[in-house]
């Protein structure tokens, strides 16, 4: 009797799977047959990938997908159980601008379903609702989209930042963007705290209150979260920080590894410091007998020295030689945030 139980569990296993592979009933044949065969790629890939940049097979279905199904269809296969054929569907309806696309997406900034994507050579994951999010707005799908109007993108960063259930990423780029508004402080305060998102430093430190240099400390003190602590210590410059970043300075110096973004970060959070012994650090670098520790972390110096320029740090400035090769990286480095 057990096994016979065993084996009907498994028979309803097996058709369970197979009602959600081809799931809906109310698709005709012909979408059903192209939500199948995006299904079994289950890859989110643009117009071109690879080094060719070639024309994938996977962009041609999601192009017949667009043209051949109705706003109805599309809006029932946000809901679809595979989450390539979800992304892609609500791709279609926004590019429509479909008057649902706002509501379909507020439905989803729970789906944390992980797809694959590839658009040009750069291939990752990300959480379905996630891509909802860049679909609509600047991110991933395209940099220039903006298909949300004022008040509706208004409330999507307010849910983003208010719901303590969500967990997309795009809750860090409302924190990064985030200005110091005295409504927002004790929820980006909580944020910092209670829940796992470490860049919400970032945001409370633009308020520079003294009651929170404890909980950037705390970040600099923690080497899985020290990134982010240089980052709040270069936007809220306490001098409490300042023996911390000399630390990891000597720490650093002295690794034959290169962590190139915390260098990067830290130059510039140190430059907030016109001090003495800041020079020393500085002259040090420039000083190296090590060519290529000179001209790299010569190019993180000068970036730091330029965009927060001192007298302190005026000959030190004058001074750095960066070799020819170096300095093409120097200005793709004065073009980032």
């Amino acid at each position: 009797m057990m096994k016979l139980t065993l084996i009907s569990v498994l028979i309803c296993l097996l058709l369970a799977s197979l009602l959600v592979f081809t799931q809906s009933t109310s698709l005709r044949p012909a979408i059903q047959k192209l939500v199948n065969s995006i299904a079994k790629t289950n890859v989110v890939m643009g117009s071109a990938v690879g080094e060719a940049g070639t024309r994938p097979a996977q962009w041609d279905e999601y192009i017949s997908l667009t043209k051949a199904a109705t706003s109805k269809e599309l809006i029932e296969l946000t809901d679809n159980a595979n989450g390539v054929v979800r992304c892609y569907a609500f791709q279609a309806l926004a590019n429509r601008k479909d008057k649902n696309i706002f509501n379909i997406l507020l439905s989803h900034l729970n789906d944390t379903a992980r797809i694959e994507t590839l658009f040009g050579c750069i291939g990752g994951t990300i959480m379905v609702g996630d891509y909802f999010v860049d679909v609509v707005t600047p991110g991933l799908v395209d940099p220039e989209s903006q298909k949300l109007n004022d008040a509706e993108k208004s409330v999507l960063d307010s849910i983003l930042l208010f719901d303590k259930h969500l967990n997309l990423v795009a809750k860090s780029q409302v924190l990064n963007k985030l200005s110091p508004l005295k409504k927002f402080y004790q929820r980006v305060r909580e944020i910092t705290v209670s829940e796992n998102t470490p860049e919400a430093i970032l945001a409370l430190a633009k308020y520079k209150n003294k009651n929170d240099v404890s909980i950037i400390a705390r970040f600099l003190k923690d080497e899985s979260l020290q990134f982010w602590g240089i980052q709040a210590a270069r936007e809220f410059h306490d001098k409490a920080f300042y023996p911390k970043l000399v630390q990891v300075f000597e720490n650093e110096w002295n690794k034959e590894k290169y962590d190139y973004p915390l260098w990067r970060v830290l130059y510039q959070a140190l430059a907030k410091y016109p001090k003495e012994k800041t020079s020393e650090l500085f002259d040090r670098t420039i000083q190296s007998t090590d060519e290529f520790r000179r001209n790299t972390l010569g190019v993180y110096l000068l970036v730091a020295l330029n965009r927060y320029p001192d007298t302190e740090f005026a000959s030190i400035k004058s001074r750095i030689k960066l070799a020819e090769p170096y300095l093409e990286e120097y200005s793709f480095e004065m073009e980032r945030d």
